[in-house]
């Protein structure tokens, strides 16, 4: 049963009816919002060394790819489409230098490590503007407890 209620919300099974503005708004910041927190419950602990640097990293990619796909998966509607995509690409801009993160992890180049979570940060104003731009208030803020 509980199958047949979690189909009934997507793929051919689900409505493709465009959302409206303030329900594709409040899907997406509740999807950022679940992703930052998972960010923040990985990283209460920094990590110790280049394994572990590239453990984390690799579960930040996880969420981000999720992210993007959940956030790609909501049927926007056609006035937020350009600013969504915007925004999008620069989610997977981010996501091409966490990948650079990790292969410097996994090379145990703490030097080219560093560098792409500096860029990573330098990135964090444009991503946050692109969010405010689709209407987002969760989506891109920066990682506090609070």
């Amino acid at each position: 049963m509980l199958g047949a209620v979690a189909l009934a919300g997507c793929g051919p099974f689900g409505d493709d009816e465009e959302l409206s503005k303030a329900e594709f708004i409040a899907q997406g910041d509740e999807i950022c919002k679940r992703g930052r927190e998972q960010y923040l419950e990985l990283q209460k602990d920094p990590p110790q060394s280049a394994a572990e640097a590239a453990e984390l990293t690799r579960s930040l990619i996880e969420i981000t790819e999720n992210e993007i796909d959940d956030l790609r998966g909501l049927n926007a509607p056609l006035d937020s489409e350009d600013a969504l995509e915007d925004y999008l690409d620069s989610r997977e801009a981010g996501l091409r230098v966490l990948e650079q993160g990790l292969a410097a992890a996994e090379d145990e180049d703490s030097d080219a490590y560093a560098e792409a979570q500096a860029q990573i940060a330098r990135q964090q104003v444009d991503r946050a503007r692109l969010a405010d731009r689709v209407g987002f208030s969760e989506c891109s803020r920066p990682l506090t407890g609070g």
